[in-house]
């Protein structure tokens, strides 16, 4: 048990670690608004997917750890850690099917789990007496090297009559090294194998269904971008560029038809159904976005205004579906359990697969 809590810690530990050091990525890509809001929006989204989608296939693994529901007033709590993986398609993007105001060295980007690196570098010009001027130039930010996320959660359950059991699940919001986060979620499972006659004769046979939701809010502080950052003349009269944070917002939902057998010390279970997540991006604070001086066609020079300044100037929403009707997300399982002591492994295959560890203490 104690050394189960270590891993738990452990997960912990890992999953804010490559939360700041993605967004110690995202503090760069600020430089991205200085392009203009509609560059900076298609350019975060696209970035940014593979870590909502992993968030997202994360939130909505874990739900489970056995087939059976809880007699009413039976209980667990159940310690997990559930890692989602990247698909190798999604660690690059490909910047010419966006429609970007830009001028890029190469097509291919990196997306944040894609490789460490300087991605393409992006140039933004402007005609000036038939000329054109650069006014613009910054290197696409590269990934972090991590296509894997982990999360850890603290999951309950409480059995209620008629074969239902309320689940919920929730991790108190931590901040490390400028990341703070936390999350809830509530479900609940329905023993449907009491309406089948040949499943109440078998009494370690079980089918029930599950729904879940969870809720993760993530906060991040960025590298202020200011005029000087860019090499404008700052014009402005009042502004202030050092409140700039992100938000990260990302909601599961998940619906699962289980299948198990519990035998005495182990249960063998699985499970088949659909994940949809929603995610949404923000960047607060006012950005600089620079704007071509051209009194002097000779001697142009970029400025921030009061007019080209932005407030709040991203809002994106990235959704996924990972698993449909006719082609479900499978998930298989065991857990051994020890008087009340109970040790769980399971696995996910999905678009962005899960592997999921947990140990927990459960009364029947």
């Amino acid at each position: 048990m104690k050394n189960s809590f270590k891993a738990f810690i452990l997960g912990a530990g890992l999953s804010f670690l490559t939360l700041s050091t993605g967004f110690g990525q995202l503090g760069d890509i600020g430089l991205i608004l200085t392009g203009g809001v509609e560059d900076a929006e298609q350019i975060l989204t696209e970035y940014m997917r593979p870590l909502a989608n992993s968030f997202g296939a994360n939130l909505n693994g874990g739900w489970y750890n056995t087939a059976k529901v809880h007699g009413t007033l039976g209980f667990d709590i159940t310690f997990t850690v559930s890692a989602a993986f990247a698909p190798d398609d999604s660690k690059i993007y490909d910047m010419s099917n966006l429609t970007l105001q830009a001028l890029y060295s190469e097509s291919m980007a990196p997306t944040v789990s894609g490789e460490k690196g300087i991605g393409p570098t992006l140039t933004y010009q402007q005609d000036v007496l038939g000329t054109p001027v650069t006014y613009l130039e910054y290197d696409h930010p590269g990934g972090t090297g991590v296509g894997i996320l982990p999360s850890p959660m603290i999951n309950a359950g409480v059995g209620l009559p008629k074969g239902f059991e309320i689940i919920g699940r929730y991790m108190p919001r931590v901040k490390f090294q400028g990341v703070e986060s936390g999350l809830w979620g509530l479900g609940v499972k329905h023993d449907i194998g009491q309406w089948i006659p040949f499943v109440k004769r078998v009494p370690v046979l079980h089918f029930t269904l599950m729904y879940g939701y969870t809720n993760l809010n993530v906060n991040a502080g960025l590298n202020s971008i200011s005029p000087s950052t860019i090499n404008a003349v700052d014009n402005t009269t009042s502004i202030t560029w050092d409140d700039q944070n992100f938000d990260m917002l990302t909601q599961g939902h998940t619906a699962n038809f289980l299948v198990g057998a519990n035998l005495p010390v182990v249960a063998f279970y699985g499970g088949v159904g659909i994940s949809v997540t929603q995610t949404n991006l923000k960047l607060n604070g006012y950005f600089p976005i620079p704007v071509l001086n051209v009194v002097d066609p000779l001697n142009p020079f970029t400025e921030v205004t009061d007019a080209s300044a932005k407030k709040d100037p991203i809002d994106v929403e990235i959704k996924n579906n990972d698993g449909s009707t006719t082609k479900p997300r499978f998930n298989v399982g065991m857990r051994f359990k020890f008087s009340v002591i109970t040790l769980h492994f399971d696995y996910t295959y999905a678009n962005y697969s899960v592997a999921t560890a947990g140990f927990g203490i459960s009364f029947r």
